[in-house]
């Protein structure tokens, strides 16, 4: 079990305080909602979707979650790990 970050990447229409974000991935929620809560990131910025579930990390945190074990991982290992999560929901 893991916790992932990808390449931050910059949305600067997001109306938000931070405006360079990367994804926050975890091979199960617990793992996600556990190094979220380390990181500080309140649970209401959980983002729930049946396959894409994650956090949006905000770039000054990303080194910290690395800094917990959290892995990089680039675009072709985040398509792999929303695939195996849509293969599990289909055969459970």
């Amino acid at each position: 079990m893991a916790c992932y970050v990808d390449t931050v990447r910059s949305y600067p229409d997001a109306g938000l305080r931070f405006t360079d974000f990367c994804h926050l991935l975890a091979d199960s929620r617990a793992e996600l909602h556990a190094m979220a809560d380390a990181l500080g990131i309140p649970g209401r910025f959980f983002q729930d979707h049946p396959v894409r579930w994650h956090h949006d990390l905000p770039r000054p945190l990303r080194a910290r979650a690395l800094e917990l074990g959290a892995v990089e991982v680039d675009r072709v290992q985040v398509v792999a790990l929303l695939r195996a999560r849509r293969a599990a929901l289909t055969t459970a």
